[in-house]
């Protein structure tokens, strides 16, 4: 059966995690000021990206068989968007948690490739027909906007090396080639971490 046996994280270590963020200060514009709604807003956003970020973590390390890079990575990246949010740069943390979130995404997806086992949900069979749009899209933006973040193009190259782009012609993808399917999920998780990536870079 292909169905991914994980335990659900306890309610407390999620409630851990929730707590502080719930209870951060909002922002530290003054109050009554014109950009005070928008900058709580920004900041309201930024942790509840950190939360899932921090959540989808948690959920790839409980796994065996994960992409030990792609943990460290999103690890770094985390630790980043809190160094962000701390400063007030809410924009750049909202993104940049994002990305550590879709990185532990994918690191769970090469775990679930490994071990033919997987909660398939519609993503995984939209993913071989989606990554080749995403390739086009992220490497659109690369382009245009002359990226050189060296981690950006790092997971531009993986994903490339791990997609397997399905023809529009081909059968409809089975259960049967799960290992297909979440890699090619992975891919599109990497290519959507990069276009976060670089959007914390530019500031939009």
């Amino acid at each position: 059966m292909m169905t991914l046996r994980w335990q659900p994280l306890v309610a407390t270590t999620v409630a851990a995690i929730l707590l502080p963020l719930a209870i951060a200060p909002a922002a530290m514009a003054r109050p009554g000021s014109p950009s005070s709604s928008s900058v709580e807003r920004e900041a309201r956003s930024a942790f509840r990206d950190l939360a899932k970020a921090q959540y989808e973590g948690m959920r790839a390390k409980s796994m065996s068989g994960v992409d030990a890079s792609l943990l460290s990575l999103g690890d770094r990246l985390l630790a980043s968007a809190q160094q962000l949010q701390q400063s007030g740069n809410y924009f750049q943390a909202k993104e940049t948690a994002k990305a550590a979130t879709r990185i532990y995404e994918a690191a769970r997806n090469l775990g679930e490739a490994r071990t033919g086992q997987a909660d398939l949900s519609r993503s995984y069979f939209d993913a071989p027909f989606q990554v080749s749009r995403e390739l086009t899209r992220t490497e659109a933006e690369m382009a245009y906007f002359r990226g050189g973040n060296p981690t950006v193009r790092d997971l531009f190259s993986r994903a490339q090396q791990l997609a397997q782009p399905a023809s529009l012609t081909a059968p409809a993808p089975t259960t049967a080639n799960v290992a297909s399917l979440a890699t090619n999920r992975a891919a599109v998780q990497l290519l959507k971490a990069s276009r976060h990536l670089m959007r914390a870079e530019r500031g939009f």
